[in-house]
């Protein structure tokens, strides 16, 4: 297993007015799944042809256990790169295009046919070693293609996208099975997508991109709860900001006086500063009286309601907010059919500052 880490990336094309990559850092560890989440053009795959030596950074490092790669050719940097498409050789058989990388290196036929065995029982697909690519679903595909990249036990995995030409039932399958084999192999593995779904669902980590740079990091559940930026939560499907001046665990804005966090982690002697808080929309809650005793409750008008399969969502407008608030609710506890106005309670743990960017 390896450890992967990107020391300062910058990529910058002749005449480029900003860089694809921007002094980008990024560590990953021995056995690790890291997904690289954001939109398209943020320099998602981008990195990950600099990790596999297909394009060479402007400045900065590429290091395997420590040791930098990027003198090193393609060939010999021991980094698969897997596309979004199997992009199987259509005249070979299944068994051949998996021992392919295998007969490239010289390896003996009997090694190849025991690791083709081998990744054929891996990726589920015994007993289809004759067919050809044409006589194989989509999935099965992309499974041969991962079959492939493996066999030759490369020191990262890189995955750009391998899901996203295929049916949701599909895709689903497929990214189990990678999960599953990712762990048994235990190959350090970068996989992008701009699926969020997707992303959550599948990493150890997440790296969020965004125009070029890492706008968060950490494990799925810290970087879909707490995004540190508003461009980060906005991303991330986070709508609710409330602008203001915070004192210790007081934030003073338009539409009152709010409090945040625990009494017992306020820095009370630091000077009122502007600051800006944000709030997952499933974390707001709706009561159709103000609820005794419990700060942050404020008055809402229903703008929209808007029912979504699992959840209900509403949004609506609160005096003082440039913004309507976002508030999501399971079908299975949303309350009764709503008036024209609700009580919001937005609970002080759930609030968190984010920074400009």
């Amino acid at each position: 297993m390896t450890t992967l880490t990107m020391h300062n990336l910058t990529l910058r094309y002749p005449r480029q007015a900003t860089a694809t990559l921007a002094d980008l850092s990024l560590a990953v560890a021995s056995g690790e799944l890291v997904v690289l989440l954001g939109t398209s053009g943020s320099g998602k795959s981008t990195l990950l042809r600099l990790i596999a030596g297909l394009l060479e950074p402007t400045a900065g490092d590429i290091r395997f256990d420590g040791q930098s790669v990027r003198a090193l050719p393609a060939h010999r940097r021991e980094a698969v790169l897997m596309f979004q498409k199997a992009y199987l050789f259509p005249f070979l058989s299944v068994a051949d295009n998996i021992r392919f990388g295998l007969r490239v290196r010289g390896v003996a036929r009997e090694q190849q046919r025991i690791a083709v065995q081998q990744m054929l029982a891996l990726v589920e697909l015994e007993g289809l070693e004759c067919r050809f690519p044409a006589q194989l679903s989509g999935g099965q595909q992309q499974r041969v293609a991962l079959a492939r990249a493996l066999v030759t036990q490369p020191r990262v995995l890189l995955l750009d996208e391998p899901f996203s030409s295929l049916d949701t039932s599909v895709r689903r399958s497929l990214q189990a099975a990678v999960r599953r084999i990712q762990r048994e192999t235990g190959v350090t593995t970068v996989l992008v997508t701009h699926d969020l779904e997707e992303a959550l669902s599948m990493a150890d980590r997440v790296a969020l991109l965004l125009d070029g740079r890492i706008a968060a990091y950490g494990t799925p559940q810290q970087v879909y709860t707490r995004p540190p930026t508003l461009a980060a939560a906005r991303f991330l499907g986070i709508t609710t900001f409330v602008a203001g001046t915070l004192h210790g665990c007081q934030l003073t804005t338009a539409a009152g006086v709010w409090v945040l966090g625990a009494a017992s982690a306020c820095a009370p002697a630091e000077p009122p500063r502007p600051a800006v808080v944000a709030i997952r929309p499933e974390q707001i809650t709706l009561h159709p009286t103000r609820p005794a005793d419990l700060p942050n409750c404020v008055l809402g008008q229903v703008q929209e309601q808007s029912y979504r399969g699992d959840v209900i969502e509403y949004l609506l407008k609160v005096a003082g907010l440039p913004e309507a608030v976002r508030v999501r609710r399971p079908t299975s506890d949303a309350p009764d059919p709503i008036g024209p106005e609700v009580w919001l309670h937005l609970p002080p743990a759930a609030l968190w500052e984010v920074r400009a960017g």
